[in-house]
C-alpha cells in the first residue's frame, strides 16, 4: 500500500478505508462511561452482526475506552468508537477483523439552536444500512454541505414516501397538544440511544409519545421541535424548511432537564 507515493508503514484496515466497512459510537464521558454505554455496545453489536464483523467483548472495549481518556488528561470528553473492517479486498467477502480506533476530544455544549432545512434527495425505509451507523457517511456528508449552502445548520432527510426520517446528527420529535411525535423505526431511522430514553421516560413529566409515518406539514403548528442524539441529550429546532418553531418553552426545558438527568449529566 502506498500513500503520497511513499510505501505506508503501518499496517492499514483497508476495508475500512476502501469500502466504507465499519461502524461507529459517540457519547459524553462526563467523569465516568455512560449510564447506559450497554445500549450503545448492543446497538454496535447489531450492526456487526450484520456487517458479520468480529467485534471484542463489552468489557474490553469499556477498559479501552477508559485508558484512551485517562490518556487524554480530559475529563469531560467527546468520546468516537469506531470498528474498522479488514480482510479479503474482495468486497463481498467477510470480515477477518475489527480494529477499534478511538478519538477523544474536549466535549462542547452546543448552545443554539439548529436551523434545519429539509433535505433534496429521499433515504430508503426499507435500507438495513438505516439501522446501523455505519462509517459510510457519504449521504449525511452530502446533506449537511447542502444545508449549509442554504443558510441552515442541519439537515432532516424524508424517505420516498416523502415521511419524514432524522437529521444527519440525530433524531426529531415535535409537540403537540402534550403529545411528543416521532417517526417511527420503520420511516427509515436510526434506532437513537436518547431518543429510546425519552419514550421510557417521558411519562414522568405527564406526557406520551407517538410514533408513526409523517409528512413535513404535520409538523405546522407545532409548540416546539427538537432534535436528540448522545452528545448533546436535546437541542432546539428553531426552523425546519418553511416551517418556524418557538423557541421558549417551559415544557421543553422539563424535557432537557428530565434527559440530562437521566443521562447523569445533572
Amino acid at each position: 500500500m502506498f500513500i503520497n507515493g511513499n510505501r505506508a508503514q503501518t499496517e492499514v484496515p483497508l476495508r475500512a478505508l476502501f469500502f466504507g466497512e465499519g461502524l461507529f459510537e459517540t457519547f459524553r464521558y462526563n467523569n465516568r462511561m455512560p449510564i447506559f454505554f450497554d445500549m450503545h455496545y448492543d446497538r454496535m453489536q447489531a450492526g456487526a452482526r450484520l456487517l458479520q464483523i468480529p467485534l471484542i467483548d463489552k468489557e474490553s472495549m469499556i477498559e479501552l475506552v477508559k485508558k484512551a481518556v485517562i490518556d487524554s488528561g480530559l475529563s469531560d470528553a467527546y468520546v468516537k468508537i469506531c470498528v474498522l473492517s479488514d480482510g479479503s479486498l474482495n468486497y463481498y467477502d467477510i470480515p477477518a477483523r475489527g480494529d477499534i480506533a478511538i478519538l477523544i476530544r474536549d466535549y462542547a455544549v452546543r448552545k443554539e439552536p439548529v436551523k434545519a432545512s429539509v433535505n433534496s434527495f429521499k433515504r430508503s425505509s426499507e435500507s438495513p444500512i438505516r439501522r446501523v451507523k455505519s462509517l459510510n457517511y457519504l449521504e449525511n456528508i452530502v446533506a449537511r454541505r447542502e444545508a449549509d449552502r442554504s443558510g441552515y445548520n442541519e439537515s432532516v432527510f424524508l424517505n420516498e414516501r416523502g415521511e419524514i426520517t432524522e437529521a444527519t446528527s440525530g433524531n426529531i420529535f415535535w409537540a403537540k397538544n402534550n403529545i411528543l411525535y416521532t417517526p417511527s423505526i420503520g420511516s427509515g431511522i436510526l434506532p437513537g440511544i436518547v431518543r429510546a430514553l425519552l419514550i421510557q421516560f417521558i411519562h414522568e413529566l405527564g406526557l406520551r409519545t407517538e410514533e408513526g409515518g409523517y409528512q413535513p406539514e404535520h409538523l405546522v403548528g407545532s409548540s416546539f421541535a427538537f432534535l436528540t442524539n448522545s452528545l448533546a441529550g436535546s437541542v432546539l429546532l428553531s426552523q425546519l424548511g418553511g416551517v418556524l418553531f418557538p423557541l421558549n418553552n417551559e415544557l421543553y426545558e422539563g424535557i432537557k432537564k428530565l434527559l440530562q438527568t437521566k443521562l447523569g449529566w445533572v
